[in-house]
């Protein structure tokens, strides 16, 4: 019967990657967490326990619970796991990570850090092992990854450094407020990415697509913009030039009252163009807004993945991050915050932006003088709001209508 209940046990303990296996066993064992799992009269985490087929000590019915027997099985399930576990990821991961490397320039160390991050935002049980190690410092990140990734020191410190790619790219950055859960130190580009990358082999551009998406296309023309033609006798050859590849820090401020028709402008300038047109979203799947922060990240991202492809950026609604303070209390804004990067980011971007906002009001004029353009645009002559309602009507409204509505 007990052979029975053994195997029934075996049958059941749910399948984790070799590599996953590896790194619970790392963490409980040499780095020590096996002090918070195991407990005098249990499991801290079941989860944990049942992945590594200890399902006997979970039933008190069978076995008493000794943790020094406990123990002793999670070193020799430790050792077994360094002998003989395969080191390879999933290969849909290893292949996307691949990708990417190629696209941003990513180490084999980055990559490895990036692999493992994605693991622990998707692996439950990994995550579960990893709060036994508790809160942890910035610096402890580093000797925690270079222990679990047989990394040295100082690659690892490097390559979370916020000059490191995986930190100038927003794919991955550390949390460095105080000491946080493992999980929440390593903060990936978007909450969507770690099931994006395992899914399935695509382009690093499908990696975006919660945060930076393509733009709708256009529905006017920039002849429905003639109020802006001397704006626009600026803007067209200098986008045109900077689109081509032959110049980075291109910025153009674009602000207006709500309806004046900002994007559609943004959209008719990439269609004359005849460029991509990339937007950074202000809302996520579930119609929640994103932070600055993130937004700032996204951008950062799209940055690393367009910068060889015929393309511009929009950022619309830059209130978000150049006035989310509202000057409350004394606060700064994301910008402040982020003030040196981002000002090195307005000069060294390579791929051409258009910033979007309802007003200048309350944003910082050192950022102002940042940008190469800034144009208002204001709501349309009547006549010519006329010929565009005409355009998108046609014969569902007559003349009379269209001119009350103009």
């Amino acid at each position: 019967m007990e052979e029975l209940n053994e195997q029934r046990r075996r049958t059941t303990t749910p399948a984790i990657a070799p590599i996953v296996h590896l790194w619970i066993l790392r963490i409980l064992m040499p780095l020590g967490g096996h002090r918070e799992l195991v407990r005098p009269r249990g499991f801290k985490e079941e989860g944990v326990a049942r992945v590594l087929g200890l399902e006997k000590w979970i039933d008190p019915e069978d076995f008493d619970f000794d943790p020094a027997v406990v123990r002793t099985r999670l070193r020799e399930l430790h050792r077994q796991a360094e002998r003989t576990a395969e080191r390879a990821l999933p290969a849909v991961l290893e292949a996307n990570l691949k990708r990417l490397a190629a696209l941003v320039g990513m180490s084999d160390t980055e990559c490895r850090i990036l692999g493992f991050a994605t693991m622990l935002h998707h692996e439950r049980d990994l995550d579960s092992a990893a709060d036994t190690l508790g809160a942890l410092s910035s610096s402890a990140i580093v000797d925690v990854l270079a222990a679990l990734l047989d990394l040295p020191e100082h690659e690892v410190r490097g390559a979370l450094s916020i000059q490191g790619v995986l930190a100038r790219s927003g794919l991955l950055s550390v949390d460095r407020s105080g000491t946080k859960l493992l999980r929440g130190k390593l903060d990936l580009l978007s909450d969507q990415f770690a099931d994006s990358i395992l899914k399935s082999e695509s382009d690093p551009v499908v990696l975006l697509r919660d945060m930076v998406a393509p733009s709708t296309p256009a529905r006017l023309s920039l002849a429905d913009f003639s109020h802006l033609d001397e704006a626009l006798a600026i803007l067209k050859p200098y986008l045109a030039q900077a689109v081509a590849g032959s110049q980075q820090g291109v910025n153009i401020f674009v602000y207006g009252a709500p309806g004046t028709g900002k994007s559609e402008l943004a959209r008719a300038l990439a269609a004359v163009l005849e460029c991509e047109l990339f937007e950074v979203a202000s809302e996520d799947e579930d119609g929640d807004p994103v932070t600055g922060e993130r937004r700032l990240r996204a951008y950062r991202a799209a940055q690393s993945f367009f910068d060889r492809r015929r393309a511009m950026l929009l950022f619309d609604e830059v209130e978000d991050v150049f006035g989310d303070s509202g000057n409350r209390f004394g606060l700064h804004s994301t910008a402040q915050r982020r003030k040196a990067w981002l000002n090195r980011t307005l000069e060294q971007n390579r791929v051409p932006t258009l910033w979007l906002s309802n007003s200048i009001d309350g944003i910082d004029p050192a950022f102002m003088r940042r940008f190469d353009v800034l144009v208002e645009v204001q709501v349309p002559p009547r006549a010519q709001r006329e010929r565009i309602l005409q355009a998108t009507c046609g014969d569902l409204a007559g003349a009379p209508t269209l001119a009350r509505m103009a």
